[in-house]
């Protein structure tokens, strides 16, 4: 799964996160120093193991029924032949089940983005917004699960949207964020819009938003 960079949401230049140990061995000068080293390649054995198991993908036999039907990610990736030849339809299934759940290194995804959401809604507002998010992440988790080097949506222009949906504070502006980013994946994927565009500012003008980091 962990293959190509800069895949993590959260993080524009790295899709795993690299783990750094280290194991102190004693020098073996004494056959109780071999016993000593041999306990530390032991160690050494069993945090290659634990790092190994942890870098195993999402399950995508077992389909969550949070995210939408594994089909229409599947119909997704075989319209886009240039992607299928830089990545497998599995790899592609494991990011888009990352793009929602988050992965090892970052572990929010978009369920969390549209939790925040929701949560700071009314039920009555938390419904209608339900619909349009789950239709805004499918239109974006389609393009970014895709390989680096063909998708047009990456982490930074992920990350951005993300918090831009997160800032808003009320019902209307909640709608307006998810109106104008439905409209700017649009653009985007059709060419009408380049990626370089979609900086900080944008949002901060058009949704009147005190956005903050750097994007």
């Amino acid at each position: 799964m962990y293959k190509s960079p800069t895949n993590s949401p959260f993080n524009p230049t790295n899709k795993l996160s690299f783990f750094k140990y280290s194991v102190r061995c004693v020098k073996p000068e004494s056959r109780g120093s071999r016993v000593g080293q041999t306990n530390s390649k032991k160690l050494l054995l069993a945090w290659l193991c634990l790092l190994l198991a942890s870098c195993v993908g999402p399950n995508i036999s077992n389909w969550p029924d949070t995210v939408p039907r594994q089909e229409f990610f599947v119909d997704a990736y075989l319209a886009d032949e240039d992607n299928q030849q830089l990545q497998s339809r599995s790899e592609y299934l494991e990011w888009t089940l990352s793009f929602y759940q988050g992965n090892l290194a970052y572990q929010s995804g978009w369920l969390d983005v549209e939790s925040v959401v929701l949560n700071a809604a009314t039920p009555r507002e938390a419904e209608q917004l339900d619909a349009e998010l789950n239709a805004l992440g499918a239109a974006i988790g389609v393009e970014w699960a895709k390989h680096n080097q063909v998708r047009l949506i990456d982490s930074r222009v992920l990350a951005l949207w993300g918090s831009v949906l997160q800032l808003a504070v009320d019902f209307e502006q909640q709608k307006h964020s998810i109106e104008v980013i439905s409209n700017d994946v649009d653009a985007l994927l059709s060419g009408n819009l380049i990626k370089d565009d979609i900086k900080e500012a944008r949002y901060a003008e058009l949704l009147q938003l005190d956005l903050f980091g750097d994007f």
